[in-house]
C-alpha cells in the first residue's frame, strides 16, 4: 500500500520543520511508499522557501503554490487532484494533530472502511470554537446521512473516494459535508489532540462564522424553513396582538400607547425581515459563484508534482 499525506499551509513557518521530521518518522516506519504534499495558501511568511528546503533534501515532499489564499478546502482539493497514493491522508499544518496518530486511522480503515475521521478525545480549541463546531455538527445530522456527526480535518480515505470527489462540480465545496453525503462508509477513531506547536490560528471569529454557516447552506435549506416558520410567528404574533389593542379600545375606551409599541414593532419586524433577506442572499450567492464557473484555485508553481489536469 502506497500512501499520500496532504497538508494545506497557511503561514506556518514555525511548525513545518518539526511537522515533516515526526511525519517522515511515522511514514518511515509504515514500510511503504509515501508522499507529503504540501499546499502553500497563500502564506506570506517563509513557509514557500521552507518547504521548497525540504524537497531539495527529501524527494518524499512536493509543493503546490497558490497565488494567493483561496481557503483550507480548495488547497485539499488541489492536493487531492495530485495525490496518487492508495490512501490519502490529511491533516492540518499546526501539529494540533499529531502524525504518531496515523497508524491508528490505517488500522481502522482496514477493518473495511472507505473513509476514517480521526476524531480528538478532548479538543484544544476555545469554548467558542467548540460550541460552534458542536452546533455545525448538529444541522448537517438532520442533513446528511450518517457520519456526519463526526468530522474532523484528520482523515484517511481511499483513493476511490478521492476519485469520485473530484468529479463533483461544486465550486465551495465543504469537503467532509460532501464526503458524508457520497454515502461511503465511514468509521470513527480516537485521537489526540494537542495545543498549536507555534503561531496562532488562522480562523477569526468572522472567519469561522462565515465557514460554519457556508456549511449549512451547502447542504440543507434549514435557515430557509428557520426564516418561513420565523416569519410565520411573528406574522401571528403581530395579528394576536393588533386584535388585543383594537378590544382593549373598544372595550375600555384606553388609547392605544403608540410609541413604544411602534418602535418595538419596528425593530423586530425588520431586524427579521434583514435576517431573511441575508439567508436568502448566501444561497442566491452561492447560485451566482456557480454559475460563473471560476475555478476553485490557481496554481503559481510546483515542485515534484506531475502535470496537474485543468479539471478543477
Amino acid at each position: 500500500m502506497n500512501f499520500s499525506v496532504v497538508i494545506p499551509v497557511f503561514n506556518e513557518q514555525d511548525n513545518l520543520e518539526s511537522l515533516y521530521g515526526r511525519l517522515t518518522k511515522v511514514m518511515q516506519g509504515l514500510e511503504s511508499t509515501y508522499e507529503i504534499i504540501f499546499i502553500d495558501d497563500g502564506s506570506t511568511d517563509n513557509s514557500p522557501d521552507i518547504i521548497q528546503k525540504l524537497h531539495r533534501k527529501d524527494s518524499h515532499v512536493k509543493l503546490i503554490i497558490f497565488t494567493r489564499n483561496f481557503g483550507q478546502h480548495p488547497a485539499t482539493m488541489a492536493g487531492f487532484s495530485s495525490a496518487h497514493g492508495e490512501v490519502i491522508i490529511t491533516l492540518d499544518a499546526d501539529l494540533q494533530n499529531p502524525p504518531e496518530e496515523i497508524p491508528k486511522l490505517i488500522r481502522k480503515l482496514n477493518d473495511g472502511y472507505e473513509i476514517v475521521f480521526g476524531i480528538p478525545q478532548n479538543r484544544k480549541h476555545s469554548i467558542f470554537r467548540r460550541t460552534g463546531s458542536a452546533f455545525t455538527k448538529w444541522i448537517l445530522r438532520k442533513a446528511l446521512p450518517v457520519g456526519s456527526a463526526n468530522l474532523s480535518c484528520f482523515r484517511a480515505l481511499r483513493l476511490n473516494v478521492v476519485a469520485e470527489l473530484k468529479l463533483l462540480d461544486e465550486k465551495s465545496k465543504f469537503i467532509d459535508g460532501l464526503i458524508c453525503w457520497m454515502g461511503f462508509r465511514v468509521g470513527t477513531v480516537k485521537v489526540k489532540h494537542n495545543k498549536r506547536h507555534a503561531g496562532k490560528t488562522k480562523y477569526s471569529l468572522f472567519r469561522l462564522l462565515s465557514l460554519w454557516f457556508d456549511m449549512v447552506v451547502s447542504f440543507t435549506d434549514i435557515p430557509l424553513k428557520i426564516a418561513a416558520f420565523g416569519g410565520l410567528i411573528l406574522g401571528i404574533s403581530g395579528f394576536l396582538l393588533a386584535i388585543f389593542y383594537i378590544s382593549r379600545y373598544f372595550l375600555y375606551g384606553f388609547s392605544v400607547p403608540g410609541f413604544a409599541t411602534i418602535v418595538i414593532l419596528i425593530t423586530v419586524f425588520s431586524g427579521f425581515q434583514l435576517l431573511c433577506l441575508g439567508i436568502l442572499g448566501e444561497y442566491v450567492g452561492r447560485m451566482n459563484r456557480e454559475l460563473k464557473n471560476k475555478p476553485e484555485y490557481i496554481i503559481r508553481d510546483t515542485l515534484g508534482i506531475e502535470e496537474q489536469s485543468n479539471e478543477r
